[in-house]
């Protein structure tokens, strides 16, 4: 059964991308993580029965099907390191999101490794004592984690949490490895500071991402009180993602920006819908292996990638991933969306145009 989520994303990326986490330096992105129906009909029953309940989906790990549910999702262990409020597979060893639809941070020292499923360290050229920070293309210290070099910031500029605005630098920078990505919506990506004289704001979070808000500059307080604590802060930050925070500290989902009006998209369930489906999802039939007879599926018209805004099956949705050219898609709010294209076409929203 295929999950419900609102954001869909980038399927088809390079096995390794950098700056924290699957999106490189784009900031507080969500991904789809799910598969394609050729991967899931490789599922066994044992697999199939990991991924029978709500919420449950499957995932493409090594060219076969991975189950992402309360079953096989563990916390990560000793010397594993995955993105933030992400598990562990049980037997595969691998991370594994919380929804099909997940924000994918490692930490500003890392890099998530799409073939591995694993946050690994940043490369770089960096002296004992130091790690490569991709985002400012320069070393920083492990000290900065227990005695950061930290200063005022100045009138109208605060840093991101878990950052500090360095006094040397005149910047802020991160006080460790694990440092989320700059959460703010105004990031100055020339001063890498919140705010600043020559703004150039990475893209906004898409409707239902719901990353965290910044506050206070260096020396606001965290949800949890006192400074940047890794272990803190991922507890905080699997409750976050779950929409869980309740308001903890001050710190809140984003609110509508000015100017912006939220979207309301519905796809009431029929009566097939309740007769088969959970919730807020749809019936489309399939064809069954053998042919002729024919059986349903539950998706959710608003993310899915082969239904995108109905059954495909019956030509009321769209197949995503069969936009031509189209080399990263996503189905957002119900219309699929083009993210990058094959070589020799650019993508125009929702298709991909001769470059």
């Amino acid at each position: 059964m295929r999950s419900a989520a609102i954001l869909t994303a980038v399927l088809t990326l390079a096995s390794t991308v950098s700056a924290g986490g699957f999106g490189g330096l784009q900031l507080r992105g969500s991904f789809n993580f799910g598969c394609g129906k050729s991967i899931k009909e490789k599922a066994s029953n044992e697999q199939k029965g990991y991924c029978s309940s709500p919420g449950s989906f499957f995932s493409e790990f090594k060219g076969g099907p991975i189950c992402c549910s309360d079953k096989t999702r563990q916390p990560p262990s000793k010397g594993n390191t995955c993105p933030f409020g992400w598990g562990e597979h049980f037997h595969a060893g691998c991370c594994i999101p919380p929804k099909e639809v997940s924000p994918c941070d490692c930490g500003e020292g890392y890099h998530f490794d799409k073939s591995a499923k694993k946050c690994v360290k940043n490369g770089g050229k960096c002296h004992g004592g130091q790690w490569w920070h991709d985002r400012s293309g320069s070393c920083c210290d492990d000290s900065w984690q227990h005695n950061p070099p930290k200063g005022d910031c100045p009138k109208g500029v605060t840093c991101p949490r878990g950052w500090f605005w360095h006094k040397q630098l005149k910047r802020c920078k991160p006080e460790g490895p694990r440092s989320p990505e700059p959460d703010c919506d105004d990031w100055d990506d020339n001063n890498h500071c919140c705010g600043g004289h020559n703004p150039h704001p990475s893209p906004k979070p898409k409707p239902g991402n719901g990353g965290g808000g910044h506050q206070g500059g260096s020396g606001g307080k965290f949800p949890w009180g006192g400074k940047f604590n890794q272990a803190d802060f991922e507890n905080w930050w699997s409750q976050f993602s779950k929409g869980n925070n309740g308001g903890w500290g001050g710190w809140h989902k984003r609110e509508l920006q000015d100017g912006q009006k939220p979207i309301a998209i519905d796809f009431p369930q029929t009566d097939l819908d309740k007769m088969y489906c959970p919730g807020s999802l749809h019936a489309c039939t399939v064809p069954t292996a053998a042919g002729g007879e024919w059986s349903y599926e539950c998706v959710d018209f608003l993310s899915e990638l082969e239904s995108c805004g109905g059954c495909a099956s019956t030509g009321e949705g769209v197949d995503c991933t069969s936009i031509p050219h189209a080399d990263s898609v996503g189905c957002e709010l119900g219309v699929c969306q083009v993210y990058t294209c094959k070589s020799g076409f650019v993508a125009n929203g929702t298709s991909c145009a001769v470059a």
